[in-house]
């Protein structure tokens, strides 16, 4: 991180907010590890769902959350529906 990050507004980037739990951990590193305030801390993402944003929203109300689209929710599998599927497939080209 760069020198004095915890006096920054840090955008927290993420292709997908789904479960919130990747969302999650990255904000706990920057909060406790790195010392940025929650107020500063933007998480911007491509998708998310209502469950993702809820969750967020109980564990985080301080962080503000810019995203594109809001999809209709989560699948079993804890996928976004519609969604784009698994983004790391698509990035890496390993989807099967």
């Amino acid at each position: 991180m760069p020198p004095g990050v915890e006096n920054m507004n840090v955008l927290l980037c993420d292709p997908m907010l789904a479960t919130g739990g990747s969302a999650k951990a990255a904000i706990d590193c920057l909060v406790e590890k790195y010392h940025v305030r929650k107020e500063r801390i933007f998480f911007v993402n491509m998708i998310t769902c209502p469950e993702g944003l809820k969750t967020m929203a109980e564990d985080y109300p301080e962080i503000k959350i810019i995203s594109a689209c809001v999809d209709d929710g989560l699948n079993e599998e804890k996928y976004i529906i519609p969604g784009l599927g698994d983004y790391g497939d698509r990035f890496f080209n390993t989807m099967e």
